[in-house]
């Protein structure tokens, strides 16, 4: 096998060395934003040339690109440069051979034709210019290579080229392209970073040049602990979670956390992109000369209003806790039990805005790029209230034990885990606690209260609301109700507050006792259930619901509903009488139903012994008797017809009677 032609190269040309940037500037701080994204803040260094270089991993290169603000200077940003998104194949694109050429000594003496080299094989040397390779081979053996090349007096020499082959090119430029295409090589090996560099003008202190950028991040994490100690208070620390994941340590800089959640976008701005265009003749006609340019129209002068600018206030420190606590006795079995209680931390600043709440971490820190760290962000007193909640077609009877949480900290807090203590029994659950704007309260559930039960049942009926007859036409306004009654069986052994959650049924009004605000699914209902004894808590929904009929087919027991619904005599009259009216109809239509059910029996019938006549023997008893039951049938139609034109007379009658009372509506 010949040598690698890296090696050999290196023969004839000197290879630089890969630089990367060695110092970036020292981070001064970093915000985490619920987003997902990581605010950067880092000194800057200048060098003579006014530029600053930084290295970052590649997959941040399209942040940077987008997001990147130079600041703290009195100057001026010139540009932001780097390698493309693919230094291998752009390099390639400039170079007289490809990188597959640099393969084997064989295929780049092949792809350089004509070049003027000197090269030395089994101890002999030829120079000159390469007019070819020529493969050979025989049997199984491997191929060998014979180079031909052409000297400065005209003579033409060949060289078989082994394994200690080596090769020099005489033109300089040459040498230099083939240590760029190696140089380009070892670093595409390991193409993970770019170094960026920013062109700065008018900088004079490069000790006062900022950069800023936001950087994709994980998530930060809120961990709750609260403690209740009983008296409608409770002592609330929530801990952040945050993962360094930025590629590069964390020394000496200052955190903070921001509960915002931003639309984030992302681009391929270090990305190449090419537009597909179409392909047009060329055109050897007479010039097509265009009009006068008559102006742009949005060049000329808008008037606009003036906005006046929102105020926006101050953002309120949050009440943060200091207090000591006291400490657990020396030797616990000789002293009472003490309560359980949160060892008090060094004070986050925390701030509110229009959207989030902001987290400035105390003091500095170090984090190793991949390494987490947890930190409490909050240390505060709340208001807490015990309390069972039931959610309105649970399977389970018994309600969910929880606490009512006041945000009284003066600052939004996240959403995240929470963990429940008793400052008498310890641990008593857990719970998962949203989002929660100051001011605000939650229901964090935590255990099941197996010594409380909840039954519901659920009660529909319907009135009419009004009624109203217009050209024959009954418009019925109907209220429909579903009273929803919960017992609740408090516990044996001490009172309850039970929030029992109504669903919001949309379009339906709901009315109720004992409401007690709501959330955007649920009415909440409240009550305070004694030691030993039974509540009832009553939910009412309602609905309007208009519908229209038309009194001449209304049914009769409609219409007596509908007269005894109203509260109007005359109408009440009214409706009784086409109710009677509509019933004698109903009776007499049912008759000539049945009439014309029988004719159309007695009619069939007779096709039946029609074709049983037709398969007898003419002057046979059976033929007689089909004979005799034909005649039969018709006297049974003709009786049948003449009381079938009765009943109708009699149901046009009654028919012309219903209309009479429905005109006098």
């Amino acid at each position: 096998m010949l040598k690698q032609v890296t090696a050999i190269l290196l023969l004839g040309a000197s290879c630089p060395a890969i630089s990367l940037a060695a110092d970036n500037g020292a981070i001064r701080s970093i915000t985490l934003s619920s987003g997902g994204l990581a605010q950067v803040s880092r000194s800057a260094d200048v060098n003579s040339d006014g530029v600053i270089r930084i290295e970052v991993p590649l997959d941040q290169v399209d942040d940077i690109l987008k997001s990147l603000v130079v600041n703290g200077f009195a100057g001026s940003v010139a540009g932001i440069s780097l390698a493309g998104p693919q230094p291998l194949q752009e390099t390639f694109k400039g170079l007289p051979f490809s990188l597959e050429a640099l393969s084997s000594v064989p295929s780049l003496l092949t792809s350089l034709q004509g070049a003027k080299v000197s090269v030395t094989s089994g101890g002999k040397t030829v120079e000159g210019n390469i007019l070819g390779i020529e493969t050979r081979k025989a049997d199984e053996k491997a191929p060998t290579y014979l180079l031909t090349v052409i000297d400065q007096d005209g003579a033409v020499e060949t060289l078989t080229l082994g394994e200690d082959a080596s090769v020099r090119f005489e033109d300089p430029d040459l040498r230099a392209k083939i240590a760029k295409a190696a140089t380009t090589i070892a670093r595409g090996k390991n193409d993970r970073t770019r170094a960026v560099d920013i062109k700065v003008n008018g900088v004079k202190d490069s000790g006062a040049v900022g950069l800023t950028y936001v950087v994709p991040s994980p998530i930060w994490k809120t961990a709750y602990k609260v403690v209740i100690d009983g008296n409608n208070k409770a002592h609330l620390q929530a801990w952040t979670v945050l993962e360094n994941a930025s590629g590069e340590d964390w020394k000496g800089i200052k955190l903070t956390l921001t509960s915002a959640e931003p639309v984030t976008l992302k681009q391929g701005l270090h990305q190449l992109y090419w537009r597909e265009r179409q392909e047009v003749p060329v055109h050897t006609a007479s010039n097509n000369v265009p009009d006068a340019d008559s102006g742009d129209l949005s060049n000329r002068q808008r008037l606009s209003a003036n906005v006046e600018e929102r105020a926006v206030p101050a953002p309120a420190k949050a009440m943060m806790g200091g207090v000591s606590r006291k400490a657990y006795a020396a030797d616990e079995l000789e002293s009472p039990a003490a309560p359980m209680q949160i060892a008090a931390t060094n004070p986050t600043a925390a701030t509110e805005s229009d959207i989030s709440a902001t987290f400035e971490l105390p003091g500095i820190y170090d984090l190793a790029n991949g390494d987490t760290l947890s930190v409490p962000i909050m240390d505060a007193d709340v208001e807490a209230d015990m309390v069972d909640m039931y959610r309105a077609g649970s399977v389970l009877r018994n309600p969910i034990a929880a606490v009512m949480l006041k945000n009284t900290t003066g600052v939004s807090m996240p959403s995240g885990i929470l963990t429940l203590y008793d400052s008498k029994t310890g641990y008593i659950g857990d719970s998962q606690l949203s989002a929660l704007p100051k001011d605000d309260t939650r229901l964090a559930s935590f255990a099941t209260d197996r010594k409380v039960s909840i039954s519901e049942q659920q009660t529909p009926t319907e009135e009419i609301a009004s009624l109203k007859v217009s050209d024959g036409v009954m418009n019925a306004t109907v209220k429909y109700r579903q009273t929803t009654t919960y017992t609740v069986s408090g516990a044996l052994d001490g009172e309850r507050t039970v929030i029992i959650e109504h669903p919001i049924r949309d379009g339906w009004s709901f009315s109720s006792a004992e409401g007690f605000g709501k959330t955007a699914t649920h009415q909440r209902l409240k009550a305070i259930v004694p030691a030993g004894a039974e509540k009832v808590l009553t939910a009412v929904d309602e609905q309007l619901q208009s519908n229209s009929y038309a009194l001449v087919d209304t049914d009769p027991d409609m219409l007596l509903g509908w007269s005894a619904s109203t509260h109007d005599k005359e109408l009440t009259d009214k409706l009784t009488n086409l109710a009677d009216a509509r019933k004698r109809q109903v009776a007499i239509q049912n008759e000539l139903a049945s009439l014309d059910s029988e004719i159309e029996k007695t009619v069939n019938e007779q096709e039946r012994i029609r074709r049983n006549l037709g398969a007898v023997p003419d002057n046979s008893d059976l033929k007689k008797r089909y004979l005799k039951a034909l005649a039969d049938s018709e006297d049974q139609i003709a009786s049948m017809n003449e009381r079938r034109d009765a009943v109708q007379q009699e149901s046009d009658r009654r028919g012309d009677h219903v209309s009479h009372i429905i005109r006098t509506f």
